[in-house]
């Protein structure tokens, strides 16, 4: 075989192996930023009594030790759940209005914690932003207060806060299952991605691996 021609070859494939790469980069960062602090249900009715779920999970390697949850304005007759485990200190205002719940309790890796309260949300049509802190035993915060379209969340130490939006006729769409299988089923798409990065790193190996010269 002509010896550019092969250099052409391997070129080629270390070519296409970086580009898996990059895809399985990108693919992990979206993922890792899909699992994050989410309150549920998603849609509810003005004026409407609402027990609300603070879904928690933990991605790091030691222990979630505090969830700390901004109550954006609006809502009224906060009440906590109490939950084994965990204790809730509450964050009121001058009028007497609670503005944060504070969790205290442990959360080991690769788990979840699902915590609650009930409110009476807000009178008029609007969109109530969830913004969360997350504390770990390390000491390290993770902050899910930024924007979903704010690219800047796409590290460990930041993410997107939860929407619940506030309308004043119920609609088919909120709480779906299809949203609702989909925001479960994104770990498989880092293991996928990671299957694809290991693939993707063999095939560069092989690819940019001297040749050795047959002669005849």
């Amino acid at each position: 075989m002509n010896v550019t021609t092969k250099s052409y070859k391997n070129l080629w494939a270390a070519f296409i192996a970086w580009i898996v790469l990059m895809c399985c980069v990108l693919l992990v960062s979206t993922s890792s930023a899909s699992a994050h602090v989410v309150v549920k249900p998603s849609e509810v009715l003005t004026a409407s009594w609402q027990t609300f779920t603070v879904s928690v999970p933990n991605e790091k390697d030691t222990n979630t030790t505090k969830v700390k949850l901004l109550l954006p304005s609006g809502l009224s007759n906060v009440l906590v759940t109490e939950q084994s485990g965990w204790q809730a200190t509450l964050e009121k205002n001058n009028e007497g209005t609670v503005t944060s719940i504070a969790w205290q309790g442990t959360i080991s890796p690769d788990f979840r914690a699902d915590l609650s309260f009930s409110a009476k949300a807000p009178d008029v049509a609007t969109k109530l932003q969830w913004k969360a802190y997350q504390t770990y035993a390390d000491g390290s915060v993770v902050s899910w207060d930024k924007p979903s379209g704010d690219t800047s969340h796409l590290d460990e130490d930041s993410g997107p806060f939860s929407v619940t939006s506030v309308v004043s006729s119920a609609t088919t769409l909120a709480d779906s299952p299809a949203a609702t299988n989909k925001a479960e089923s994104s770990p498989w798409a880092l293991y996928i991605a990671a299957a694809a990065l290991l693939v993707s790193l063999v095939a560069f190996f092989a690819a940019t691996r001297p040749q050795k010269l047959i002669k005849k």
